[in-house]
């Protein structure tokens, strides 16, 4: 018992004298759930609002579209992690949607009337999907490599981690496009659908580290991060849509494409970093940062050579992504033993994170605030 006593203390001292901790001591666990809640609009190749002015052409008439695409997300994610060493620790992250929704608009140019195309975009492109879910789940290993974490000190005032992930794909996919699976007004369902997930592996290397030290009493971390992620090639159900060709019968479109495609995500590089300083010895952190990434292009491979580069890139529309975010968070921690409130030790983390305006194109720019509650635990 005098045992377990002192260890249990150990623990929650070595946790109070230090906010970051991308590896646990050997068989501790930290157990949190994050409630997030994000939205955003599709931002285009100027940063501005949707994808502007695509010109479209059928039965002989031109066509000057522009769309947008907002989404509103609340989410919860269970992050479970446990120090199998004290230079390693194995993650799994489990994320839930409790509500996922997609307002699509557009307008067409020097169109007042309920025109052919206006029916035709209403039929293919309903105003509002939604859907709720359990999201794609990522497993992986963080390594110390070099130096002490801040929360074990020592002579080096550094660390240097590396770090492999992947995700495995959960998330709804894009059901099969069926000429008979319709609903009451003869629209296909898979038109009505908001996938969740694509359905691609997700294979991620990490390096990442720390530099900190005692200025004035207050401890002062600076982190850093790079990763690296490449996607598995999988067959993948197509969206059907009429805009790149010139017949709008959903039939013969999903003949001219294929039943089933082969997808490749680009590649992806992210990079981050991010200052925290401690304002209250013990109890409270403030951390300020941001991060960066840029994706490769799309590849898809079917029936039809026109389909599969009009996937890919069109007028003032690329699969080729960059988005810069800053990020904003307080910690609160309640696990020094001497001034812990409550039978049970807890980090208490709020945070804010907002898009950068001209440095995110061809996807979502996000605003979105969360709460997380962490918690330590050890076994042996």
């Amino acid at each position: 018992m005098i045992r377990i006593f002192l260890s249990l203390f150990l623990l929650q001292y070595t946790f109070s004298v230090s906010q970051t901790h991308f590896t646990l001591p050997q068989n501790v666990w930290r157990i949190s759930i994050q409630n997030e809640n994000s939205t955003g609009n599709w931002k285009g190749h100027d940063g501005q609002n949707g994808w502007q002015d695509y010109a479209y052409r059928v039965e002989n008439l031109d066509y000057v579209i522009s769309q947008e695409w907002k989404r509103n997300i609340t989410s919860q994610t269970f992050l479970i992690e446990y120090g199998f060493t004290d230079k390693a620790t194995f993650i799994l992250t489990i994320p839930k949607l409790k509500k996922f929704k997609q307002t699509h608009s557009w307008s067409i140019a020097d169109d007042t009337t309920q025109s052919p195309m206006d029916q035709l975009m209403t039929q293919y492109f309903p105003a509002t999907k939604s859907n709720t879910g359990m999201g794609d789940v990522t497993m992986g290993m963080n390594i110390l490599f070099l130096g002490n974490p801040a929360w074990r000190g020592g002579q080096n005032k550094y660390s240097v981690y590396g770090g492999i992930d992947i995700t495995l794909p959960f998330g709804e996919r894009l059901k099969k496009y069926n000429v008979k699976d319709v609903d009451d007004d003869g629209i296909p369902h898979q038109f009505k659908q908001l996938p969740i997930g694509n359905g691609l592996t997700q294979r991620r290397i990490k390096a990442f580290g720390e530099l900190y030290r005692k200025v004035r009493g207050r401890l002062i971390n600076i982190n850093w991060t790079v990763h690296m992620s490449s996607f598995s090639r999988e067959i993948i159900n197509p969206p059907i849509s009429f805009l790149w060709i010139e017949n709008a019968d959903a039939d013969s479109i999903s003949r001219a494409i294929g039943e089933s495609v082969l997808y490749e995500q680009g590649g992806r590089v992210f990079g981050a970093i991010q200052g925290q300083l401690e304002i209250w010895p013990k109890r409270l952190f403030l951390s300020a940062g941001m991060d960066w990434m840029f994706s490769g292009r799309d590849q898809y491979f079917s029936k039809s050579d026109v389909w599969n580069e009009w996937m890919v890139k069109q007028n003032n529309y690329d699969t080729q992504k960059t988005m810069a975010t800053q990020v904003l968070k307080i910690n609160f921690l309640n696990v020094d033993p001497f001034k812990q409130i409550g039978p049970v030790p807890f980090e208490l983390e709020v945070g804010v994170r907002w898009f950068v305006p001209l440095l995110t194109y061809h996807t979502y720019g996000n605003t979105s605030s969360w709460i997380r509650i962490s918690s330590y635990f050890q076994a042996w």
